[in-house]
This record gives structure tokens, sequence and C-alpha cells, in this order.
């Protein structure tokens, strides 16, 4: 009859390994995700402020609204879903007078679980600026506020 070493050590390691891998792969997706809102928060908060800039001096370089290339500009993946909103805290587009504030308003859905579509929070930047120029006798017509996209909160 053969007798049984019962303190052998065989397999431990793998167990061990085992029961860690779980934890760290967690530890690492979670990581990742919190490198993909804080870019969503940093290009939210950078269109934001190269609108807003582009609003106060009422110009619009582009073919389309300013509300639709801050909308269009980021990535593919940024570029989904995103609302852009301009208006006048305390005004309306056409009270708006020099010196008065110009708000823009970017928002994001992220999704932390987008398999299970679980864990959605809203980005937002925004930026507030003081007019510098109006151009079209004091209607602001290069960033209207009737072009917005979405509804911002």
């Amino acid at each position: 009859m053969r007798r049984v070493n019962l303190k052998r050590e065989d397999g431990v390691a793998m167990t061990e390994f085992a029961l860690i891998v779980p934890v760290f792969l967690l530890i690492v997706a979670g990581l990742l995700a919190f490198g993909r809102v804080f870019f969503y928060w940093i290009e939210a908060n950078h269109m934001a402020s190269e609108t807003a800039r582009w609003a106060v001096v009422d110009r619009n370089p582009y073919p389309v609204s300013l509300q639709q290339h801050a909308a269009q500009t980021s990535t593919v993946e940024f570029a989904s879903d995103v609302k852009v909103c301009i208006d006048f805290p305390g005004k309306t587009r056409t009270t708006a007078d020099l010196g008065d504030p110009v708000r823009v308003k970017i928002q994001k859905p992220f999704n932390f679980l987008p398999i299970l579509n679980m864990g959605t929070i809203t980005v937002r930047g925004t930026s507030t600026m003081r007019i510098e120029r109006l151009a079209n006798n004091g209607d602001p017509l290069n960033y209207s506020d009737l072009n917005n996209i979405g509804t911002c909160t």
C-alpha cells in the first residue's frame, strides 16, 4: 500500500493565480473606463471653450453652425449622441449686447458597461465668456441659440 503525502503544495500557485486574476482584471477595466471618462470630460470642456471663443467674437469660419461643428469635430466615439447648446444667461439672442455672457454647454452620455447597457452617466463641459463683438447689427446670427443640438441641462 502506498502512502499519500497530504502536505504537498503542487498547484497552490495556480489556485492563488485563479483567485487573483478576476480582481486584477476588474481593476484594469476600471482604470480603462476612468481614462475614457476623463477623455470625455477634457474633450467636452475643450470643445465648449473653443465654441465659446468663436461665439464671443461673432465669427463662424465653418460651413455649418457652431453647434454642428462642435458636435462633429472630435473623435468618432465622442461625436455620437453629443448635445451642444448655446445660450445667453439672463438674456435672449436679440437682447444680448457687448459684455453680456454667452454660455456653451456640451453633454455626452458615457456607458461604463456598454455590453449590458448599464452604468450610464452624463459627462458635461461648460464655458461662459463675455461677448466681445457683434457683427450683424447687434444680432449674433453666427451662433444662434435656435441651432442647438439637443436640450442641455
